[in-house]
């Protein structure tokens, strides 16, 4: 059931066995499956149904150090949260992520990829590819092609969702459930405690409407970013969360950057490596990882890359690819006049796409394409980048976010040595050509990194109070029952895109408080 604060009230009395503080894709998974389990839950969320401008104005943050776009342009207060505008890529952390790496200082997870396992697999269903493919050389099978083998690199798929809004894929339990409510324009700005056990939380609209909601148990599933900024906020009682100090310490994101320049020794046989493939209703993206024994002989990070396309007809691509992607999914209403006719214009264009992907379900880019490879490299989970409070207040008078983002010299020797390593091992597909800049330690290379909307760490997870932030539980140390699931516990960030990892945590936080 879908409510707003702007304009009703809970009725008085109302309490849910458990309150989920954000309707993004951890927060929707929780719902989701507390309802299916018998639950009654509330879920809070600061914006609209849709991505609204004013509900934005709180995430307006200060930035420092690097310069870091996604604090800005990758968080969405709204009914879905940031599935509202992500593409919908799929892929795990690997085991070496949650181990402890001796050449990496505060590596280690205090949970194994093991425990991970059955719930990483019971998140497929609710993302909505249950039905993908899992095994990566049956997908190369299918294609007809054998899996390829690169020294030093390993190679492996990430799945797409087909329908990326978590929101919309689940609106029919979202919307009827009788035990199930969500509030809009419910923004989180305290939590009411009483001594070790959350009693409330008071949510304000920007309107200055409030609310106090009452639970059994409150989980913060806001993103990184957010979660930090709202557990920094001064309190009388002191933050009984930050005994260790670590609250806000260690921001990760995923590098990103342009590696080098890849121009291929015989085209076809390149698009067969590294082409988009789509076999049924699903999407796959071959990428390339730094290999685990090559990450420990170099003493560097984890790091994978993409080949990323670069042609003039893009733009038209991408309008074309929308629009056919709306008429077939039968969202006509979502079809402005202008991008059919853009798309009829483009009409050969269209032929070629739709031949490459209906006989050989390949993507297309044209031959004319400019190739670079792609890195996404993991950041030092010790590394000096950190969240706190600047001394603005937002619409809802919390303290505003400052950001200090940095990147070590560690990340950039990481990203020399795939750089490297892809030049050498690659040789036979194609003439790659590290980065000038890159290979001479030119910080203009560091000019051009950029964040990849991945945001990770501040809140992290540990055994004990004094080592983190919330237990491997995901209970908020000093509490009894209030709970944060976030990538804003992963100790260490991987190279992997970090939301299927925080679903298979809310997945297992999901049976836990189905027990309570």
């Amino acid at each position: 059931m879908i409510r707003d604060l702007l304009r009703e009230r809970p009725a008085s009395g109302d309490v849910a066995d458990v309150c989920v503080v954000g309707a993004g894709a951890a927060g929707l998974l929780l719902a989701v499956e507390l309802t299916r389990q018998g639950k009654r839950v509330m879920v809070v969320e600061g914006g609209g149904r849709e991505v609204e401008e004013p509900a934005q104005e709180p995430y307006r943050s200060e930035v420092v150090g690097h310069v870091h776009r996604g604090i800005h342009g990758g968080r969405f207060r709204a009914h879905g949260g940031t599935t509202t505008r992500w593409g919908g890529q799929i892929f795990e952390l690997d085991e070496e992520d949650f181990a402890r790496r001796e050449w990496v200082e505060g590596s280690g997870w205090p949970i194994s990829k093991q425990e991970l396992e059955p719930f990483y697999r019971r998140a497929l269903a609710f993302e909505g590819i249950g039905g993908a493919i899992r095994e990566d050389a049956e997908v190369w099978r299918r294609l007809g092609l054998r899996v390829p083998e690169f020294s030093g690199l390993e190679s492996y798929f990430t799945r797409w969702c087909p329908e990326p809004n978590f929101a919309r894929l689940h609106a029919k339990v979202l919307e009827e459930s009788e035990t199930l409510q969500v509030w809009l324009h419910a923004n989180a700005v305290e939590l009411v405690l009483e001594g070790e056990r959350a009693v409330g939380l008071r949510c304000r609209t920007q309107a200055g409407q409030e609310m106090v909601v009452r639970a059994g148990q409150i989980v913060f599933c806001m993103g990184a970013i957010e979660c930090v900024r709202f557990f920094l906020q001064p309190r009388e009682s002191g933050l009984p969360w930050n005994a260790s100090g670590m609250l806000g310490r260690h921001f990760q994101d995923h590098v990103d950057a342009n590696a080098a320049e890849v121009r291929p020794r015989d085209r076809r046989r390149f698009a067969e490596l590294f082409d988009n493939v789509f076999l049924g209703r699903y999407k796959y993206h071959p990428k390339l990882r730094l290999a685990a024994e090559q990450q420990r002989r170099a003493g560097v990070l984890n790091c994978a890359a993409t080949m990323n396309f670069s042609s003039e007809l893009d733009e038209a691509l991408s309008a074309t690819k929308a629009t056919a992607k709306h008429l077939l999914r039968g969202r006509w209403g979502e079809v402005k006049a202008g991008e059919v006719l853009r798309t009829v214009g483009q009409l050969p264009l269209l032929v070629r796409q739709t031949a490459r992907y209906g006989m050989q379900h390949r993507a297309y880019n044209p031959e004319s394409s400019q190739i670079w490879l792609r890195v996404h490299c993991e950041q030092r989970p010790d590394g000096e980048s950190s969240i706190c409070l600047s001394e603005e207040r937002d619409s809802l008078g919390l303290l505003r976010a400052r950001l200090d983002w940095r990147v070590s010299e560690l990340e950039l020797r990481t990203i020399r040595t795939y750089a490297e390593v892809a030049a050498k091992s690659m040789s036979e597909v194609a003439e790659i050509e590290p980065d000038a800049q890159l290979m001479a330690g030119d910080e203009a290379f560091l000019a051009r990194c950029d964040d990849s909307n991945h945001h990770m760490g501040g809140m992290r997870m540990a055994a004990s109070a004094s080592k983190g932030v919330v237990s491997p539980e995901l209970l908020l140390h000093g509490t009894r029952n209030a709970y944060v699931c976030s990538g804003a516990v992963f100790p260490t960030s991987g190279f992997s895109n970090p939301t299927h990892t925080v679903l298979a945590l809310a997945m297992r936080l999901a049976d836990r408080l189905a027990r309570v």
